[in-house]
């Protein structure tokens, strides 16, 4: 069966399906490869923002968490500072008896006693050790207040659990026997402790 169209010839409708058929290959060589090419870099597109936008998010908690362990870090240094290294610790026992003396007073009894480990609550990598000292000196009141001021003059804390100040019978100076504590802070650090959420 043919189609006869008036005026058309056979060779006229073989062009027209001929022109047909290339304009639809072309379509389909050159157009549609194109629009999808198009759609992909749109998606692509969409994505990079997408990505983007969650590297500005991730890089805002990033820089806010820096700046909190950096507060933490400072504050822990600070803390820090009011404990004493074991090797400064016994530096400063071993001199208290020149230090009073260097400030006018006599000692007259110097006890050590046995360090004391001090408990810390649900925490396995902070050591604590309690140093105490009994010591016992005569001097005038200014010696006394002097030698004290300067045992607690330090970053480190010192301090003066009991003080008991007394004049001896007709003499001109005090007794003062006091109870001395500092501590020393030993941190371990451990990797499994640390939290990377």
């Amino acid at each position: 069966m043919t189609l006869n169209l008036p005026g058309w010839s056979k060779r006229n409708t073989m062009v027209t399906a001929m022109l047909v058929i290339l304009a639809a290959a072309i379509y389909n060589w050159f157009v549609t490869p194109h629009t999808r090419y198009l759609v992909a870099a749109q998606r692509y597109e969409n994505a990079m923002d997408l990505m983007d936008k969650k590297g500005k998010i991730i890089s805002g908690n990033i820089k806010t968490r820096k700046t909190k362990l950096e507060h933490l870090r400072k504050d822990l240094e600070q803390q820090k500072q009011a404990f004493f290294d074991v090797n400064d610790a016994k530096t400063f026992l071993s001199n208290l008896q020149s230090t009073a003396e260097q400030n006018g007073c006599m000692v007259a009894n110097l006890k050590f006693l046995p360090s004391r480990d001090t408990a810390i609550k649900s925490s396995d990598t902070i050591d604590i050790h309690q140093y105490q000292v009994s010591i016992s000196i005569l001097g005038g009141y200014g010696n006394i207040v002097k030698f004290l001021n300067t045992i607690q003059n330090r970053p480190e804390k010192v301090w003066v659990e009991t003080i008991d100040v007394g004049m001896k019978p007709q003499e001109n100076y005090l007794s003062c026997d006091a109870t001395i504590s500092i501590y020393t802070l030993k941190i371990k650090e451990n990797a499994g402790n640390v939290n990377n959420k």
